[in-house]
């Protein structure tokens, strides 16, 4: 497995107005997955989502060239504070993709997640291998659904413990594309 270089992560960063989603380097999935606070990340910064997400990150293997369809971390530009993750399952399979995302309590209700999942579904769907995007929720979760809804993403199947949402390129609007 191929390692990506701190110079690198920060190369592939996809920048929003307030955010920059950035790869995560081999030393930030390290302290993740051993539960080490690093000086840069929000004090709320991580959620025990983005433990497991980090432990998939790096079992899946996503740390060489597919690093771009694993998890990233959020970070605030105007506090360079990290306040979330927001990435892939794993690689394209057969088109698709599944996204999940998390940001801390203390940065909610700024419109972070939706501004993130926005560039990352522009970002993934300029990919040829790529034409949807999934998410899961739970029923129950009416901020996650709302914020599926405001990025774009469609219900396609309802069951009792899940919803699953989808996006697919021919939905984004022109310019995103």
């Amino acid at each position: 497995m191929s390692i990506i270089p701190e110079n690198l992560a920060a190369e592939a960063s996809i920048p929003t107005q307030r955010l920059s989603l950035d790869l995560m380097t081999v030393a930030e999935v390290d302290a993740l997955i051993i539960q080490t606070r690093r000086p840069d990340w929000a004090e709320d910064f991580p959620q025990p989502t983005d433990y497991d997400a980090a432990r998939q990150f790096f079992e899946a293997g996503l740390l060489g060239p597919a690093a771009s369809f694993g998890t990233r971390l959020i970070r605030e530009l105007s506090t360079t504070l990290v306040v979330g993750t927001i990435g892939f399952a794993g690689v394209p399979d057969e088109g698709t993709v599944e996204v999940s995302y998390s940001v801390v309590p203390s940065s909610q209700g700024q419109g972070y997640a939706t501004e993130a999942l926005v560039a990352l579904a522009r970002f993934a769907l300029t990919h040829p291998e790529v034409d949807t995007i999934i998410a899961y929720t739970e029923p129950g979760n009416d901020a996650s659904q709302s914020l599926l809804l405001s990025a774009g993403f469609m219900p396609v199947e309802e069951s009792e413990l899940t919803l699953q949402f989808a996006l697919r390129r021919d939905q984004l609007p022109e310019a995103s594309r």
